[in-house]
């Protein structure tokens, strides 16, 4: 493989970290679910319409959660595949793209931890930068 090629290829790697981040909240998620309903903490009758009992507050956290990673990560991604394919990727988008990766990462480590809401935020707020920054990458590339 060409050098220039291996270089388009680093900007999947943040998309594939991303992915298995999220595919790890969606399966803590399940298990914890299976869990409540084992422990009898939740009726599984509940998970049929969503309206017939509630479910503890861990696990609204955790569903809560899990949405959040098909909200603004999908844009995430949309912007790697277009680097990619109009060949745009450069050191910026590279950084931007694994400071957007670490920076959900700890974010569910908040989220899902002590849940403290102004690191949180600014640890939400820090990821929309280095979303913006990846997007600015490619509209400069692409119109240069």
């Amino acid at each position: 493989m060409q050098e220039l090629e291996v270089e388009k290829m680093l900007i999947l790697y943040p998309a594939i970290a991303m992915f298995f981040c999220t595919f790890s909240v969606i399966g803590l998620l399940g298990m914890s679910r299976y869990r409540a309903i084992h422990n009898k903490e939740v009726s599984i009758k509940y998970y049929e319409k969503y309206t017939d009992g509630q479910q503890t507050d861990r696990l609204h956290i955790l569903n809560r959660h899990v949405q959040n990673h098909f909200e603004v990560p999908p844009l995430f991604y949309t912007g790697v595949i277009l680097l990619f394919i109009t060949d745009t990727v450069t050191l910026l988008a590279l950084i931007s793209a694994w400071g957007f990766v670490l920076l959900r990462c700890i974010h569910s480590a908040i989220h899902l931890g002590r849940n403290n809401v102004s690191q949180r935020f600014f640890c939400f707020g820090l990821s929309l930068i280095s979303l913006f920054l990846l997007w600015a990458s490619l509209v400069v590339q692409m119109l240069s």
